[in-house]
């Protein structure tokens, strides 16, 4: 099935996006896309402001239907019967689920744990700030100088340090606990396709060359992945977050004994 690249592109609630490429159908979510093959596609049909791409099934399988809500029902139609005028009917029984290739952008555990870091940082900045205040409000205005760019050096060590360790500590378990699959190189420089325990085909950038890449991933989030050898830029980042997290460590005992200095 070749799609007409001029079939309109439609956007849904959430920020969804389906679209018609050559190779068949992309559905752009704000964590995920979707590539969906040609070959892989049932049938497409509206339901008001909703356009449903159902999958192919084997028999006595429950077909996947992806969903996209709240678009332009005009555009809709017309995407709907352009896909569905270029569909083919294959040979054999096809599960199109097993086809579809997911490409994941923020995993659920990066989202948490940026998320943690941004209060972390601007717990820092606000401690840096507040120390600042209270030490020009008793009229020591040199600690109060003092105290804001050493505090602001140690929060920025710090916040890269702790980023960089956790990570490293969270890959290290990952890498220790979860399941190992050989990915094969996909058609995007730098790309590999691995196969999850749950028949999802997913794309991973694991700084390899070469026919495959061993890679592991968590079973309780396939998405999140990561080669089993580290590469060179991994150990680098890991060295600097162990530096940087001793550096602000350091940094926040001399901000202790800046405040420990009585007040005169």
């Amino acid at each position: 099935m070749s799609i007409i690249a001029s079939l309109p592109i439609l956007g849904g609630r959430d920020g969804v996006v389906l679209s018609a490429v050559e190779r068949g159908l992309v559905l752009d979510r704000p964590r995920e896309e979707l590539t969906i093959p040609g070959e892989a596609v049932a049938r497409v049909w509206t339901e008001g402001r909703t356009i449903a791409v159902e999958l192919r099934a084997r028999s006595g399988a429950e077909p996947v239907v992806h969903r996209v809500e709240d678009v332009d029902e005009t555009a809709a139609a017309a995407f709907a019967a352009g896909v569905n005028a270029l569909r083919l009917e294959p040979a054999e029984e096809i599960d199109g689920a097993a086809l579809v290739i997911v490409r994941t952008r923020r995993t659920r555990w990066r989202e948490r744990y940026v998320r943690r870091m941004k209060r972390f940082i601007l717990a820092c900045v606000g401690a840096v700030v507040g120390v600042s205040v209270l030490a020009g409000l008793l009229g020591d205005a040199g600690r109060a100088i003092a105290v804001v760019p050493v505090g602001f050096l140690t929060t920025a060590a710090l916040g890269f340090g702790v980023y960089e360790v956790g990570k490293w500590l969270h890959v290290r378990r990952v890498r220790k606990h979860g399941t190992r699959v050989f990915a094969r190189p996909a058609n995007v420089p730098g790309a590999y396709l691995y196969v999850d325990d749950r028949n999802v085909t997913r794309v991973a950038f694991p700084d390899a060359y070469g026919p495959y890449a061993e890679v592991c991933y968590d079973p309780e989030e396939p998405a999140e992945v990561h080669p089993v050898k580290p590469s060179f830029t991994q150990r680098f980042n890991t060295f600097m977050g162990w530096f940087l997290l001793f550096l602000g460590l350091d940094g926040l005992a001399l901000v202790g004994f800046i405040l420990s200095i009585p007040f005169e």
